[in-house]
C-alpha cells in the first residue's frame, strides 16, 4: 500500500468535528502520537484550510454529523478539488449503521472510525493512511514532472479491475465470491480465487481479498510480502471474528482494509469499490510515469533520469522539503581520471565506464531515490526525506559500491575506477535550489582537490583556505610547473567560478533564448580552455628557456 512503514509516520492532519470536546479529545491523541494536528470546528473553514491553506494536509478526518454541512458533503467537494481530490479522508462518525459507512464510502472517503473506537485501532488507522497519503503525494509529484518535461496527456484508463480472492477455508471462498459477484458493483470488477496453497510469487490483480490467516500468520504471509510495495496490489483482509488487536496488526502491516465475516455484504461491496479506487488511480500514476521515463526522461547510454528530468524532479522534491518542513538531500557525483580513460582506453571503454558506474549508483539507491546522469561524467541524486547525517552515509554508500570496479580497453589494458561526491541538505545548508546546486557542487570540487574517491559535505560559513604567497625568491619555471599542476591535474580548479556562473546562468534561462544557447557554449567550451592554457604555458615556458640560453654568459676557452 505504501513504501513507508507506517509504524514511524508522522504527518500533518486536519481534523473537523462541531463539538469542541471531541475535537479536543481526538485532537490531543493525535497530537500526542506525533503528528501535527490542525483543529476546526466548522466545516466551510476546513474546506478553505484543504483547498486553499499554506501547507497541503497528509490526513483529512471529518466528522460526520455537522449542521452546517455534514460529512459527507464536505467529503464530496473535496473530491471535486483538484488539490484534495487523492487525499486521504476518514469519516469520524458516532453512527454504526451499514447505510451510513456505505453513503460515506460512495461520497468518496478512504475509511471511518466510530469516536469510541480504541485508541490504538484509530491510531493505526491513521498512521496507515498518512502513509497512503504521502505515496499519493509523491506519485502525483513526478507524475506532473514528467508531464512538463513530457507535455503530452495522461495515460489512458486501465481495462476492467481484477480481485482475486484467497481465503484459507474454500466454502468461505466461495461465499465471498458469490456475495461480490451479485452486489451491485459486481459489474466494475474480474473476481477470480486462489487456494492459498498455490503459491503466490506476484499477482496481476489490483486487490487482493485475503483471510487474515494467508495475510499474517504461517511462513509466508502475504502482507509481509506485499504490505509496503507500492508496485503490489490493494490487500483486503477478512477476519472470521472482530479483534482490535489483530486490525492494529493488519493496519500497520500494510493492509488497505479490514473487515469480518458479520461485515453486512452492501458495506463489503461499497469498501472493495473503494479501494479498487485508490489502487486504480494509484496505478495510473505509476503507468504514466513509467511510460514517460522511457520515451523522455531517460539518458540513452546510462538508463538514468536525464538532466532534464532531474532539474524538474529537483523542484517538485524541494518545494515538497519546503511545504512539509522535511529535510532532503543532494548528492553530485563525478567520475575520476574520465578524460584519462578515454585517452588511454578509448570511447568505448569510457561509455562502459558510465554504465557501470550508473548501474552501481542504480542498485545501491533506495526506490524513492532519483538517480540521474547530470552531464558527461556527472551524476546528481536526490534523497527525499533524507538529512544530513544519513544523506553523507548514502554518498559514502554509493562510494563505495563504484570503489573496485574496472573498466577494459578494446586494444588491452584497464582502469579501476573511483567516484568523488559532494553533499548538501536543506535547510541545513541551503535556502533556495540554486544554493543547494552551487553550495554541492563546490563540495563536489572540494572532494576533487582532496585526493578524489572521498565523499565531502557542504561547508558554510567557511573560507576557502588562502593560497600561500609565491616567495620573491621563486623561480618563474616554479610558478608556471604549479600552474600547470592546477590546470592538467584538477581539471575544475581555475575554472570553477566562471563554471559555475554559467551553470546559474544556464537554469535561470529559457532554451532557445540568446543567454541559453550562449551558456551552453560557455559550459562545452572548458575542456577547449584548459587545453588552450596547457598549450599557451608550454610554450611560455620554452620562450623563457630560449632566453635564458640567450642571455647566459658564455664560457672563455
Amino acid at each position: 500500500m505504501a513504501a513507508l512503514n507506517s509504524l514511524g509516520t508522522t504527518g500533518r492532519v486536519l481534523l473537523v468535528d462541531d463539538s469542541p470536546i471531541a475535537l479536543e479529545a481526538i485532537g490531543s491523541r493525535l497530537t500526542e502520537s506525533g503528528l501535527d494536528v490542525v483543529m476546526t470546528t466548522s466545516p466551510r473553514e476546513s474546506l478553505g484550510l484543504a483547498t486553499e491553506g499554506p501547507q497541503p494536509f497528509d490526513l483529512l478526518i471529518l466528522d460526520v454529523m455537522m449542521p452546517e454541512m455534514n460529512g459527507h458533503e464536505l467529503t464530496r467537494r473535496l473530491r471535486s478539488h483538484a488539490r484534495t481530490s487523492n487525499t486521504p479522508i476518514l469519516l469520524l462518525t458516532s453512527l454504526d449503521s451499514t447505510d451510513d459507512r456505505v453513503n460515506g464510502l460512495v461520497a468518496g472517503a478512504d475509511d471511518f472510525f466510530t469516536k469510541t473506537a480504541p485508541d490504538a485501532e484509530m491510531l493505526a488507522r491513521v498512521r496507515s493512511f498518512i502513509s497512503l497519503g504521502k505515496m499519493r503525494a509523491q506519485l502525483q509529484a513526478q507524475h506532473e514532472a514528467m508531464a512538463r518535461v513530457m507535455r503530452e496527456p495522461d495515460a489512458p484508463t486501465p481495462p476492467q479491475a481484477r480481485v482475486e480472492i484467497i481465503h484459507h477455508m474454500p466454502v468461505v471462498s466461495e461465499r465471498l465470491a458469490r456475495a461480490l459477484r451479485g452486489s451491485p458493483v459486481g459489474g466494475e470488477f474480474q473476481l477470480t480465487q486462489r487456494a492459498p496453497s498455490q503459491r503466490l510469487g506476484t499477482s496481476d490483480a489490483d486487490l487482493l481479498v485475503v483471510s487474515y490467516p494467508v495475510a499474517l500468520e504461517g511462513d509466508q504471509p502475504l502482507l509481509k510480502r506485499f504490505g509496503f510495495d507500492e508496485e503490489a496490489p490493494a490487500m483486503l483482509v477478512v477476519d472470521e471474528t472482530e479483534s482490535t488487536s489483530r486490525r492494529v496488526m493488519a493496519f500497520d502491516a500494510g493492509a488497505d482494509d479490514y473487515l469480518t465475516l458479520q461485515t453486512p455484504m452492501a458495506e463489503l461491496a461499497a469498501r472493495l469499490a473503494s479501494a479498487l479506487r485508490r489502487q486504480r488511480r494509484q496505478r495510473q500514476l505509476r503507468t504514466s510515469r513509467d511510460r514517460a521515463m522511457l520515451v523522455a526522461v531517460t539518458d540513452p547510454l546510462t538508463g538514468l533520469y536525464n538532466r532534464a528530468y532531474f532539474h524538474e524532479a529537483l523542484g517538485v522534491e524541494f518545494r515538497r522539503a519546503q511545504r512539509y518542513k522535511h529535510p532532503m538531500t543532494l548528492v553530485l557525483l563525478d567520475l575520476d581520471h574520465f578524460k584519462q580513460v578515454n585517452d588511454n582506453l578509448g570511447h568505448t571503454a569510457g561509455d562502459q565506464a558510465l554504465r557501470e558506474v550508473s548501474l552501481r549508483l542504480r542498485q545501491t539507491a533506495r526506490s524513492t531515490d532519483v538517480v540521474a546522469r547530470h552531464g558527461g561524467e556527472e551524476f546528481a541524486m536526490i534523497l527525499p526525506e533524507t538529512d544530513l547525517e544519513h544523506g553523507l552515509i548514502a554518498a559514502e554508500r554509493f562510494r563505495a559500491a563504484v570503489d573496485g570496479a574496472t573498466v577494459h580497453g578494446a586494444r588491452g589494458g584497464s582502469r579501476s575506477l573511483t567516484i568523488s561526491a559532494g553533499v548538501g541538505c536543506y535547510p541545513a545548508h541551503a535556502t533556495s535550489m540554486s544554493e543547494l546546486i552551487e553550495l554541492t557542487d563546490a563540495a563536489l570540487y572540494n572532494a576533487k582537490r582532496q585526493g578524489r574517491n572521498r565523499v565531502c559535505p557542504v561547508t558554510v560559513g567557511s573560507e576557502p583556505a588562502a593560497q600561500a604567497p609565491i616567495p620573491a625568491t621563486s623561480s618563474t619555471n616554479t610558478v608556471l610547473e604549479r600552474l600547470r599542476r592546477l590546470v592538467a591535474e584538477d581539471v575544475e580548479g581555475p575554472l570553477t567560478a566562471t563554471r559555475t556562473a554559467a551553470r546559474m546562468l544556464h537554469e535561470a534561462s529559457a532554451p532557445g533564448d540568446a543567454l541559453h544557447i550562449l551558456t551552453t557554449q560557455l559550459r562545452s567550451s572548458s575542456d577547449e580552455v584548459r587545453q588552450e592554457l596547457l598549450r599557451v604555458m608550454d610554450d611560455l615556458s620554452r620562450a623563457i628557456l630560449d632566453a635564458g640560453r640567450a642571455s647566459a654568459p658564455r664560457e672563455h676557452k
